[in-house]
């Protein structure tokens, strides 16, 4: 139960919009989910350890959802690893660490023969590495976060300098609406800083920021009225030129494997 609530705490509180965040997508070979997943549980030991030694304060590993029919399922990834820093100077840290000792630390009782075999033996997989800051996020009301929680992560081009501020002052007020209605749970709002591109990529362009949605209830149809109100003429207006400032590259569904925060 604490690891739940310290989990949401985390995403509030610290993602006060400049924490960082590293997404790490891994495509694996064929048959090697199972072993992949036997890997991270092992190394949740370590980020367990890093982050009691300040070097992250959070990490979370998520399944790609393969959709039956998606025509970019074989170019997409199999997981993707999250790490969040609270900082600039705790990712530098972190980059400076020996996550070797590190990891030795985290299994004292483990001869150096086992631990270097797992260490070394993986599937570590083919990796691309992005770097990114949160800007804005809701507010979490929902309890307790479970595994097997499934998100949905989009991928945008920026097409106008308007745009961040479209997502935060104006889509953000309708994603608050979904809130306390129950179609939504959580929106969260990143741009992307940089990016290390090692393989194939389902993306055909270069993107800029990555919205994260968690979906609560369908609205049933006779409370649609009443759960989202009536837009406005301007509000169909901000939906139209809000839409001319991004363009969506890509969509996918994630389901959450294991995490560890403070």
């Amino acid at each position: 139960m604490k690891k739940f609530i310290t989990l949401f705490t985390l995403l509030i509180t610290l993602a006060s919009y400049s924490q960082l965040i590293n997404y790490t997508s891994v495509r694996l070979d064929e048959g090697q989910n199972d072993a992949y997943v036997e890997l991270e549980t092992f190394w949740s030991k370590i980020n367990e350890k890093a982050i009691e030694n300040d070097l992250k304060t959070g990490w979370m590993i998520w399944e790609v959802i393969k959709e039956e029919g998606d025509e970019k399922a074989a170019s997409r990834p199999d997981f993707l690893i999250m790490d969040f820093f609270q900082d600039s100077v705790q990712l530098n840290k972190a980059k400076e660490a020996n996550f070797y000792e590190i990891g030795r630390s985290a299994y004292p009782k483990l001869s150096k023969k086992k631990f270097d075999k797992i260490w070394e033996g993986g599937p570590y997989g083919d990796r691309n590495n992005y770097q990114l800051v949160r800007l804005d996020n809701t507010t979490w009301i929902f309890g307790d976060l479970e595994l097997g929680s499934v998100i949905q992560l989009n991928v945008f081009k920026q097409l106008d300098e308007s745009y961040e501020r479209y997502e935060m002052e104006f889509y953000k007020k309708w994603h608050n609406k979904g809130i306390l209605n129950g179609a939504r749970k959580w929106w969260e709002f990143n741009k992307i800083l940089s990016s290390k591109i090692n393989t194939e990529s389902s993306l055909d362009d270069t993107p800029t920021h990555v919205t994260i949605d968690m979906m609560g209830r369908e609205i049933p149809e006779e409370e649609w009225e009443e759960a989202w109100g009536t837009p406005t003429f301007a509000d169909q207006m901000m939906w139209n030129n809000g839409a001319a400032t991004r363009e969506i590259l890509d969509q996918s569904n994630l389901k959450l494997v294991m995490y560890r925060f403070k």
